[in-house]
Formats: structure tokens, C-alpha cells, sequence
């Protein structure tokens, strides 16, 4: 059965670009027979220019299909996913990109009938050719995120160190809740937290995601510069510092993930 995994937070800057990225193709190196899909709906597109490119993500956008197209043109989606090869081996990553111009769909789509169902409905033609979708949503909770969570069956919530954070978490929950009125099967899968160093801030956010959420408390990632350098080099860390302790935790991550299916 097909794992479709939301990473949703309305805080910027927490590292959930960075978490879709890593677990998409750290799933697709750790079982090249798995088959994953990677689905942006962040109209700010960086892990569309991170596999590929800048002018994929914010240029000219004639014969190019995206996410834009499936949810606002109902496009079949089959017509706009891309195939990127994993840099450092012959493992294949299926990618339904985005464009900066994926900021207009919220207001295109507000008078449309059942606009918060568009993502789902696209990927329930597709879905059966995957094992996972992990779908990165925008830092907010319009309808773009509401998409993904109608979408998704499981939501993985990225969290930096901070007092503000968690008080956002309580809103995300909120909205969680209220998107299971209607998805029933959707749960949240893990609490991850991101950006982790030695401060005391850290230490003590830390404490109070286990506190709160015990068990649902997954492998924090570390604050790296290897992170953000994967990046500018278009690589997920795997491939770019896989001897590295943000490699070690994320793959501590993906075994947790894996093995809560």
C-alpha cells in the first residue's frame, strides 16, 4: 500500500524543504525497488531548483508542466512528473515539480468546487505506481497545505529550537484535527526536530517535544552547513557528505519512518 507522507509546518526556515528532499531519496537509495515520488506544493519551489535547477523552478515556464497545471488546469499528472537520477548512483527519484507561478493557485482556485480536493484526486490516478509520496508544502496553512493534508495519510512536522515554534505547533494540530473530519486515516506520523545544535535553546525545546508528544518524538537533524551545501550543489546529503553525522541522521530518521508503516 501506497505511504503518502506530508511535511507541514506554517513556520519558514524549520528545514521541511530539507526534510522532503533527504527522506525522498534517502527511501529511493536505502531499496532502489522502492518507487518514490516527490511532490512539490511549496510555490517557492526550492526543492524543484534544488534536482532541477533555478531556471526549471522560477524561469519561463512554455511546454513545462507542474504542479500548477494538475491543480489548477487538471492537467493528468501523469503529463508532469519529471525523472531525475540520483547524483553518485543509478537510483531513479519521480519528481511532480513547482514554480514560483504556483503562487497564484490559492486565488485561482477559491471559488472552485471541492478546490481542497484537487492534489487528491490527481494523485489517485498515480498512486499505485509508488510505494512512497512525500509531498513538501509551502509555510503556511492555506490552501495549498490543505491540499496535501487531504491528500496524505500521514504527517511528519518539522520543528526548530524555539518557544514560538511550539506554541505554532498547537495551531497545525488545530487544523489536523479538522482535516480529519474529512480524511479520517490522516495522522500525524512523527514530531522532527530540525536545526539542531548545542545551545541550551535546543536542549530545552527538545525536552519539551518529548515532554508533549513522547513516543511520535523522532531523530532530531543537526544544524549543518553540509546541508545547505547539498543544495547549492543540486545533491541530497547522501550523496554529498554521506560519511557525515547529518547523513547518520537522517538515515536514523528513515529507519524510524520505515519502520512506523
Amino acid at each position: 500500500m501506497t505511504r503518502i507522507i506530508v511535511n507541514a509546518n506554517q513556520k519558514g526556515g524549520v528545514g521541511k524543504t530539507t526534510l522532503a528532499i533527504n527522506l525522498s531519496s534517502g527511501l529511493a537509495r536505502i531499496n532502489p525497488r522502492q518507487r518514490v515520488l516527490l511532490v512539490d506544493a511549496d510555490p517557492q519551489a526550492n526543492a524543484t531548483a534544488v534536482f532541477l535547477g533555478i531556471a526549471f523552478a522560477a524561469g519561463p515556464r512554455t511546454h513545462i508542466n507542474t504542479i500548477y497545471e494538475v491543480l489548477v488546469e487538471q492537467l493528468p499528472i501523469e503529463q508532469a512528473l519529471q525523472q531525475v537520477i540520483l547524483a553518485g548512483g543509478d537510483v531513479t527519484l519521480s519528481i511532480l515539480p513547482s514554480h514560483l507561478d504556483l503562487a497564484s493557485a490559492e486565488l485561482e482556485l477559491v471559488n472552485t468546487f471541492e478546490r481542497e480536493r484537487r492534489l487528491s484526486k490527481a494523485l489517485a490516478a498515480i498512486q499505485s505506481q509508488f510505494d512512497y509520496i512525500i509531498i513538501d508544502c509551502p509555510p503556511s496553512l492555506g490552501l495549498l497545505t490543505l491540499n496535501a493534508l487531504m491528500a496524505a495519510r500521514e504527517v511528519l512536522i518539522p520543528v526548530d529550537p524555539g518557544f514560538f515554534p511550539l506554541i505554532g505547533l498547537n495551531l497545525l494540530h488545530k487544523t489536523i484535527e479538522m482535516v480529519r473530519q474529512s480524511n479520517p486515516g490522516l495522522h500525524i506520523l512523527g514530531i522532527v526536530p530540525t536545526l539542531q545544535d548545542r545551545t541550551a535553546l535546543a536542549r530545552d525545546t527538545v525536552e519539551q517535544l518529548q515532554e508533549a508528544f513522547g513516543k511520535q518524538l523522532l531523530p532530531a537533524i543537526p544544524r549543518r552547513v553540509a546541508i545547505g551545501e547539498a543544495h547549492a550543489a543540486g545533491q541530497d546529503i547522501f550523496a554529498y557528505d554521506g560519511n557525515g553525522d547529518s547523513a547518520e541522521a537522517f538515515n536514523a530518521l528513515l529507519q524510524e519512518v520505515m519502520a512506523r508503516g
